[in-house]
């Protein structure tokens, strides 16, 4: 009986929401379905962007995430939004009460394409997709491993997610497909690139360190982030350290890192917006941090950049880069892949990387980059 009752309830529930009046009604020849964080949203620029592109700005709806408005804002100002929790994580009341706020806007748009760049499945996906008029739904077939679900897309038109990329990570690979399924031509894998126009930075001796991910699981360790800063800066003297926090986080576990690590003059930034953050980026000579928002923001800007890989999903978001400005630094292991269901007392594909690795390849991209 319990092996029925969650799938009973996401179908009845979609079934009332289709008796939730419309709302006024509007047609789009495309929808794009990207309900995600601001670093997946990065990596979707370039295929939002040339879909943008072919089916016009007055013609598009762009479904995003209350994390990611900014960024699609910033990116597509004549395009519509409509925007939604990137996530529901339990039946009720998340999905539930968020279904019903929104089911009359969805019920009333009619597309001819409705493109899903969120690979993972979810019911919350489906549900969205299925209040919608979608003539033809495009998303990927998605073989990883993934959250139960009980609903599906309707008359979905559906490409293979790839099990490897020669060029780059298997998201922007997952893309292209999308995309090329959509547009019915070839799609080259460097299209599907994120491209931020870049700037000289304002300041020649700024390394922006930005240590913190959208989990924990996946952040380098303070101390040896502070090691690896204290080694670079022997042979750098030059070089200004500044960390970038989101506004309200404590500087405490990095100042008390940083000071064992005999580092006393490090400067403090609190980016309070998307540019901000982006302004920040720009300004530095050069970014250290994990696999984040800042990292893909500073890829994607062509920044020279040290990031940090886990293993969790190695290969899925990242690595991937612009150009050799870009190095990302992981530690393998045999329990890659595990979608962050660790199995050790710490994840030691992150943990184990060593400072004094750190520390080399920052050097190394100081010194290719030209950087005083």
């Amino acid at each position: 009986m319990t092996r029925w009752f969650r799938p009973l309830c996401y179908w009845l529930i979609l079934a009332l929401l289709h008796l939730t009046p419309r709302g006024r009604g509007r047609y789009y020849r495309l929808v794009v379905l990207k309900l995600d964080r601001l670093g997946d949203a990065v990596l979707s620029l370039g295929a939002v962007r040339l879909l943008v592109k072919e089916f016009g700005t007055d013609n598009t709806l762009l479904i995003v995430s209350t994390v990611a408005e900014p960024f699609f804002r910033r990116e597509f100002p004549a395009v519509d939004l409509l925007v939604l929790p990137p996530f529901c994580q339990n039946f009720w009341p998340d999905f539930v009460q968020t279904m019903v706020r929104h089911a009359a806007q969805l019920r009333a748009i009619t597309a001819d394409h409705l493109v899903c760049l969120r690979h993972q499945p979810s019911d919350y996906l489906h549900a969205i997709a299925a209040l919608m008029n979608a003539r033809q739904i495009h998303a990927s077939e998605w073989i990883l491993p993934g959250e139960r679900v009980s609903l599906n897309y309707r008359r979905a038109q559906r490409v293979a997610y790839p099990v490897e990329s020669t060029e780059g990570c298997l998201e922007l690979e997952a893309h292209r497909r999308v995309v090329q399924s959509v547009l019915r031509r070839p799609v080259d894998f460097h299209e599907m690139l994120p491209v931020l126009p870049s700037s000289p930075a304002e300041s020649n001796s700024i390394l922006l360190v930005c240590p913190l991910a959208g989990n924990t699981i996946r952040q380098y360790p303070a101390a040896s982030l502070a090691a690896a800063i204290a080694s670079f800066l022997m042979s750098t003297p030059a070089v200004r350290v500044t960390f970038c926090l989101p506004p309200g986080i404590s500087h405490t576990l990095y100042e008390q890192a940083l000071q064992g690590a005999g580092l006393a003059h490090v400067d403090w930034v609190h980016p309070s917006s998307l540019e901000e953050l982006i302004q920040a980026i720009r300004s530095a000579r050069m970014v250290l941090a994990p696999d984040s928002a800042p990292a893909h923001l500073a890829t994607a800007l062509d920044k020279p950049g040290v990031f940090l890989l886990g293993g969790g999903q190695h290969g899925m978001f990242a690595p991937w880069k612009r150009s050799p400005r870009q190095v990302w630094l992981d530690h393998a292991m045999d329990c890659y892949h595990c979608q962050w269901r660790c199995i050790h007392p710490e994840p030691y594909c992150i943990t184990h990387i060593q400072a004094s690795a750190v520390a080399a390849v920052l050097r190394s991209v100081h010194a290719a980059a030209g950087l005083p």
